[in-house]
């Protein structure tokens, strides 16, 4: 009972009775408009017309055009309103103004220095990152890979502990448990130390996990702790922009990223799912200075307030060349997409890609299966157990066209496969929170590092070829599936892009 009473009193379930309420409304209005059905569906219509024409005319990619025009043509009176709330394009020019601060913010914070690149491919794809993402290459930095949660969460406490001015931290879901109460037992220290440590939570990522008596108790260790974009039971655009990103950032001279959450199942103390395979990335040296920064911007976004920093200097031997880069769905630039593209588009011999979902659109499936076709060894690893079922079937409905052009598809049969990794030719590589999904491409804030001949790159290659002999590779008799299963799988890929 008390469990049930405290579900019920839970900030999830209040907000989602709130947004029920407003959707009740507008089905309540929609049914008084019944009455003059005819004059009111020929206005849906023809707002659906104009917004239609508003859709062709945007820069948005193919997919994300047809699915609104069909919604917006064929359900006029649910399309309209839909658009309006879930587009992800209609942010006012002030909330918008405010949250390209962040991009400004990192621009004007990160100097660039000339680095010599060897390869063509390689010095377009820096200079693409530097002028969209405006953080440039560095050298004099080092990494290390993270094959699962156990390896990530184990150095991650050990460099915490360490730890002697600052420990900056920004991620998606903090959930209490194991890993939480680790971390946070070490904040502490830290913190009555003398240490400056902040952190950043996406409030809906956290809605359902972390209390806000649990964050806010974090204020009287003198840990500062803030939100992004709160999470206000409003229909709104924003509530579609959330910060995805996994940072943590230590002393100006550690950096880690990846896939990795705060939570106990991303280091296997909670089954879900089977094993939960994930990875990440420590950068050691100027590559964690870049990493700092998209913190600090972000921070200054959200405390309206300005972080004094200064870039140390840094004597790290360099082992190859690191370029972090972050995402924002604001500018009208997918750069997490971007980068993908232009690193497959570049292969010459193999692309190996691991990632959780494979919900993309046409330009990218005809990048891989291009690139497949003129001859790369095209390897793509996805979950074997799903944890979004109705997502893992438009995942499923792209294995056909991939096969057919060459393209190797497995599925991790050990349990949920949540890294985000891709590495071409074994030269270059990139590690992240950037999932081949709309999502990530479109609506939420992303990082990742872009790695250039640097040794941790066999780490990351050696890890993926682990996976594969861990897989089940899915042949073309396994594409075949019943009408009813197709038919499903048409409609959800053609409004994937929606959500």
């Amino acid at each position: 009972m008390k469990r049930i009473l405290k579900l019920l009193t839970s900030r999830l379930v209040q907000t989602g009775i709130s947004i029920f309420l407003q959707i009740l409304i507008i089905v309540a209005i929609s049914i008084i408009a019944n009455e003059i059905f005819v004059y009111y569906y020929l206005f849906c219509f023809i707002v659906g017309c104009i917004f239609s024409v508003y859709v062709i005319n945007t820069s948005s990619n193919a997919s994300y055009k047809i699915a609104w025009i069909l919604l917006l043509l064929v359900v006029p009176m649910i399309g309209v309103g839909m658009y309006i709330i879930l587009s992800g394009r209609l942010l006012s020019k002030r909330k918008a103004k405010k949250m390209m601060s962040i991009t400004q913010s990192i621009k004007d914070k990160l100097d660039a220095e000339k680095i010599e690149f060897d390869d063509d491919c390689a010095k377009g794809q820096s200079q693409y990152i530097k002028n969209f993402s405006y953080s440039p290459p560095v050298l004099n930095t080092s990494a290390k890979y993270f094959s699962c949660g156990e390896e990530y969460f184990k150095s991650l406490i050990d460099d915490i502990e360490r730890a002697e001015k600052s420990i900056y931290l920004e991620y998606f879901i903090i959930k209490p448990g194991f890993m939480w109460s680790t971390i946070k037992e070490k904040l502490i220290e830290k913190s009555r130390d003398g240490v400056d440590i902040r952190l950043i939570y996406d409030d809906f990522g956290c809605i359902d996990k972390i209390t806000i008596r649990e964050i806010r108790s974090l204020s009287r260790y003198g840990i500062k702790a803030r939100p992004f974009n709160v999470f206000v039971p409003v229909l709104d655009v924003i509530i579609n922009n959330r910060d995805h990103r996994k940072i943590c950032v230590i002393d100006s001279k550690i950096a880690y990223t990846g896939g990795i959450n705060i939570a106990d199942e991303y280091i296997n103390k909670k089954e879900r799912f089977g094993y939960w395979k994930d990875c990440g990335i420590a950068l050691y040296g100027e590559g964690a200075f870049s990493m700092e920064v998209f913190f600090i911007s972000m921070w200054e976004h959200i405390t309206k307030s300005e972080l004094k920093i200064s870039k140390p200097r840094y004597l790290q031997p360099s082992d190859g060349i690191f370029q972090p880069y972050t995402d924002s769905p604001i500018d009208n630039e997918q750069v997490g997409e971007n980068v993908y593209i232009n690193m497959i588009s570049s292969a010459k011999k193999s692309v190996y890609i691991s990632t959780p979902y494979f919900v993309v659109d046409d330009e990218v499936l005809r990048t891989i299966t291009n690139a497949s076709k003129r001859g790369v060894d095209i390897r793509i690893v996805v979950p074997g157990i799903p944890d979004k079922k109705i997502v893992n079937q438009v995942t499923k409905s792209n294995y056909k066209r991939l096969i057919e052009a060459g393209v190797k598809v497995y599925e991790y049969k050990k349990g949920f496969n949540h890294s985000k990794i891709v590495v071409v030719d074994e030269d270059f590589a990139t590690i992240g929170s950037v999932n081949f999904d709309y999502r990530s491409f479109y609506l939420s804030f992303e990082c990742g590092v872009w790695i250039y001949k640097s040794s941790v790159i066999q780490d990351i290659s050696k890890d993926i070829n682990t996976m594969i002999s861990q897989s089940n590779q899915i042949s073309i008799q396994d594409c075949r599936v019943n009408i009813f299963v197709r038919i499903l799988r048409g409609i959800l890929s053609t409004i994937a892009p929606l959500f």
